[in-house]
């Protein structure tokens, strides 16, 4: 369902990659915010916020990192988060760019897209208007024109 055409570029742009890292990182930690979740649900999330930049994060490998069944993980995921894994980790990912393209306007939107997991491009773009109902480029002329 995610799928896209490969970034012409696997490198991001020039900039202090230590900033990036910062920014990242403080992202990270905002969102792990101490749960009163069941332990599997718990477990789940701190998985995926650690590796929410990764871009091979996958359900199976949460539910395998686990040892739970899909039905079982998407169940307790739901009842404590609302929404699906999946959903989730769209939404923190797209959050994340959010705060890149505001902070980093010299990046492009593609090292945008590398940095926060996405290695296709279309794809960030698809996932990036469903979640915001408005293209990267469209988010990043808005919060340029103040």
């Amino acid at each position: 369902m995610l799928e896209g055409t490969k970034c012409t570029s696997k490198m991001p742009s020039p900039v202090r990659p230590s900033q990036i890292e910062e920014e990242l990182a403080a992202f990270r930690t905002e969102q792990a915010a101490c749960m009163e979740a069941p332990a599997s649900v718990r477990l789940a999330t701190e998985y995926i916020h650690d590796h929410l930049f990764a871009p091979d994060l996958t359900m199976d490998r949460v539910r395998d990192r686990l040892g739970i069944t899909d039905s079982m993980f998407s169940a307790r995921f739901r009842r404590y988060h609302g929404h699906s894994p999946a959903c989730y980790i769209r939404h923190l990912r797209v959050k994340a760019a959010k705060r890149l393209l505001r902070t980093h306007t010299e990046l492009r939107i593609a090292d945008v897209a590398l940095h926060v997991g996405y290695e296709h491009y279309r794809t960030f773009a698809r996932v990036f208007k469903r979640v915001m109902d408005q293209s990267p480029q469209a988010f990043r002329e808005e919060v340029e024109s103040g």
